[in-house]
């Protein structure tokens, strides 16, 4: 978050300078990613992306737009990516309680959606907090209106009256997969940064990588930039930046005063508001600290140290100083591809190391990868520059505790790629895993569930994987599972078996040394398939990953390295059966399903999906056919409900599968018919898709740390195109919009005497088809040939006892619903 109300209090004073946009032709221009999409896009512009989850489709239009015009004047863009977060960070977003507080505050706030609340009036604290009130307020204006409206609504969909229009940036974290993917298939450049990603343009720009930043007002903390971005206006092809020596003249404060006061209205570094300035509405808080400093010389530290209440005054007194704390010390991601502490000292700046528990060695040159990606900057500055140098600093020996305790460097350079999400790294470093709450509230007894079976299906060999190769004390570190809905009441996970889950797999090896081959999941299902020998072609003699292993043997291509994790994958949550002293690896009764897809021409696009589908339903939490509990207001109308009870049991069927078909859409701003049953169902889905791209991510470190890979095969920029981008699990998890236009169009084709052009022509009235889908027609017969595929994998789990004949029977006459309207529809 920027330094609160600063951005408009400068804009007020005339402080914010313009340029036009041909001023920075040529030159690379390093973007805070979090700072640049929260003025691209927000909640009031993607109004139901909360209702409906995925994607936020409009932010790819805004992005290529933008785009555009850096390519017109020739600018490189380099966007930085947050990475992990600060202790002060962690505590203001409610990490270590699973955001619990929030959660239950929010049911009981009234939230006023103005831009600001007048003194004592009950506001949220937090953007967290902020975010999943308006949440829940959307749903509950929803639900009074479906009740308002059940006399009259029959099968015309009721359009929210603008609930879920929030007062909060999306949060992007969300989204930094899909985000990558973009950026790797457009040749943009792109890095996660281990913490701050403000700082690491920091970084980037004093040794020379990048020419300008384009960032947050929390730039001004920073002693070495003098000038920065602060907005982009496309249309008028100019710039808005911010002259720091300007604004601290202005301001008739020194460098320190002005982080005295940033510390204590509020920032990036330390989010909460402190004493005496909380009583003072937010939208004002920075202009009325700077007039206490200029009028009666305020130290707001000093006054930290000085309140009368002990207990508050060493609660804010911490934050104030972890937050200077983080600023003076942050660690970065260096060119020698270790993450070390970026600290300055007067007008000069540098680095200095901090021992950091790595036993793993990292030839990859991250911040090179930048420079060279294209090469369009100079080589950095030598030690001898008068601008930048190392410097002897004095560094706490308590880092860990205002920062967090630091993981080996092999692992946010991993991080750096996008390769991981780093959640589990958060885990390992806090020693909690938090379950946040969903989109849908997560009141369902069977997400609960979901919940209890993730820690030994998933959470626990996630931990495993990633805790033995590094520091001992990591290994016997107390790592915790911390639920939002009973946060003290905490699942332990387990960092140790013996032998470790590495030591059981680590001789299952996918190995074709096809170069040209992309890993997709459907490519290594065809490839175990075609196998007259699993356990011969699978299963090695010997493990790889000792130093003695000639490079030759050990994994040398991207196809090979990705599909032995994914094997590993299947392996671990029981696909496949591996038996250690025999060395045989035989597919279980639900691995012969997958292994059978071939032969029941199953569309390529769409094995991720049947996986998900099939973990979803080993874990029993709920049937497809069965209502959650408690139970939730359909969208269906009342009548729908009453008159067609069989019907809108097939319809609820319907809606669920689809939940895992993604539409063909065109970047657009939703604004049609929401269905909370529908993404409950989803939410589901999407927990077990995190899941997997977790332990997915595990296991693929766990062999590139045990050194079974050559990484020397793959320069930086291959390992983003050809690992990071080809990696299962990590894309959202399709939105409801699909699931909802079939839900619809059956309502309308039951209550219009089967009229089905007349239900088409509904849905695309309703749901606004001429702007967002090009072939509403097309895109229905995909989705129906998607349900025909799973009523294909159905029937191969009932034939071999795992999935019930009579939920089967449910699905088949729901699919000839189905048929019926499509036929219908294409005469």
């Amino acid at each position: 978050m920027p330094i609160k109300s600063l951005e408009t209090y400068l804009f007020e004073r005339g402080l914010v300078g313009a340029y036009p946009i041909e001023s920075l032709k040529n030159s690379t221009l390093g973007i805070d990613i979090n700072h640049y999409v929260s003025r691209l896009l927000s909640y009031k512009k993607e109004q139901f992306l909360d209702a409906i989850g995925g994607f936020p489709t409009s932010l790819k239009m805004y992005l290529e737009s933008d785009l555009k015009i850096f390519k017109e004047y020739k600018i490189t863009p380099i966007f930085i990516f947050n990475g992990s977060m600060t202790y002060n960070q962690l505590e203001s977003n409610g990490y270590f309680n699973a955001s619990a507080a929030e959660a239950s505050a929010s049911s009981n706030l009234e939230i006023s959606l103005g831009s600001g609340s007048p003194p004592g009036s009950s506001t949220p604290k937090t953007s967290k907090e902020l975010l999943l009130a308006q949440r829940h307020r959307g749903w509950t204006q929803w639900s009074n209106l479906m009740t308002s409206n059940q006399s009259s609504y029959i099968d015309q969909p009721i359009q929210p009256q603008e609930p879920f229009r929030y007062n909060s940036v999306i949060e992007l974290k969300r989204y930094q997969s899909d985000l990558i993917n973009y950026f790797i298939d457009h040749d943009i450049v792109y890095q996660v940064a281990p913490y701050c990603s403000w700082i690491q343009l920091a970084y980037l720009y004093d040794n020379g990588y990048i020419d300008a930043i384009y960032g947050p007002t929390d730039c001004l903390l920073l002693k070495n930039i003098e000038k920065f971005i602060l907005g982009m206006e496309f249309p008028n092809k100019d710039f808005r930046f911010i002259d720091k020596t300007k604004v601290l003249k202005d301001f008739q404060c020194t460098h320190e005063d002005f982080i005295d006061i940033a510390m204590a209205v509020g920032n990036d570094l330390q989010s909460s508001t402190l004493p005496p300035l909380q009583i003072y509405p937010n939208s004002k808080i920075f202009d009325i600290a700077l007039e206490m400093f200029l009028s009666t010389g305020t130290n707001f530290y000093a006054y930290q140290l000085s309140n009368p209440i002990k207990e508050e005054s060493d609660k804010y007194r911490q934050r104030y100083e972890k937050g200077v704390s983080s600023l003076k010390f942050m660690p970065v991601l260096k060119t020698n591809g270790k993450v070390e502490l970026y600290t300055y000292d007067g007008d000069n700046s540098g680095t200095s190391s901090i021992n950091d528990n790595d036993n793993n060695n990292n030839d990859n040159d991250s911040a090179t990868n930048i420079k060279h990606k294209k090469d369009t900057v100079s080589t950095s500055p030598s030690s001898s520059s008068s601008s930048t140098h190392e410097i002897q600093s004095d560094i706490p020996n308590d880092v860990h505790d205002f920062i967090a305790q630091q993981l080996p460097s092999e692992y946010y350079f991993y991080r750096s790629l996008g390769l991981v999400t780093g959640k589990l790294f958060d885990a390992i470093s806090t020693g909690i895993y938090p379950e946040e709450p969903p989109l849908d509230g997560g009141s369902s007894d069977s997400y609960r569930e979901l919940l209890k079976l993730s820690v030994d299906m998933f959470k626990n060999k996630d931990i495993n994987l990633l805790t033995q190769p590094i520091n001992r004390y990591f290994q016997m570190k107390q790592i915790k599972q911390i639920k939002w809905f009973s946060p003290n009441y905490p699942t332990s996970l387990i960092n140790r078996t013996s032998p470790s889950l590495f030591e059981k797999i680590n001789r299952i090896i996918v190995k074709t040394q096809d170069k040209e081959k992309q890993f997709s999941i459907a490519e290594l299902i065809k490839l175990l398939s075609e196998s007259s020998d699993i356990s011969a072609d699978f299963v090695s003699e010997e493990v790889i990953f000792p130093n003695s292993v000639p490079m030759e043997k050990k994994l040398s291509t991207s196809f090979d390295l990705l599909s032995t994790s994914m094997l590993r994958v299947l392996t671990q949550l029981e696909f496949f059966d591996f038996n250690i002293p025999t060395k045989s690896l035989k597919p279980t009764k639900l691995g012969s399903v997958l292994l059978n897809l071939p032969k029941l021409s199953i569309d390529d696009k769409h094995y991720d999906s049947i996986l998900l589908l099939l973990i979803f339903l080993k874990t029993k939490v709920m049937s497809l056919s069965e209502d959650v509990k408690p139970s939730v207001r359909s969208a269906l109308s009342d009548v729908t409900l009453r008159t067609y009870p069989q019907e809108s049991q097939y319809i609820l069927l319907i809606t669920r599968i689809l939940t895992l078909f993604q539409i063909n859409q065109r970047p657009t701003n939703y604004h049609g018919p929401i269905d909370k049953k529908t993404l409950i169902f989803r939410e589901h889905l999407d927990f077990i898709r995190e899941n997997m791209n977790e332990i997915y991510e595990a296991t693929l470190i766990s062999s590139l740390t045990a050194n079974e890979f050559d990484r020397l095969s793959l320069d930086n920029f291959e390992w983003q195109s050809k690992v990071v981008r080809n990696m299962p699990f990590k894309l959202a998890t399709p939105n409801t919009i699909m699931a909802m236009m079939w839900e619809f169009f059956l309502q309308k084709y039951l209550h219009n005497g089967n009229v089905k052009t007349d239900a088409l022509a509904l849905v695309a009235t309703e749901f606004g088809t001429y702007k967002s889908v090009p072939n509403l027609n097309e895109q229905f017969e995909h989705s129906y040939e998607y349900l025909m595929q799973i009523l294909k994998v159905l029937k191969e789990l009932n034939a071999i006892g795992l999935f019930d004949r009579k939920d089967l029977k449910i699905v088949e006459e729901a699919l000839e619903f189905c048929s019926n309207a499509i036929k219908e529809q294409e005469n």
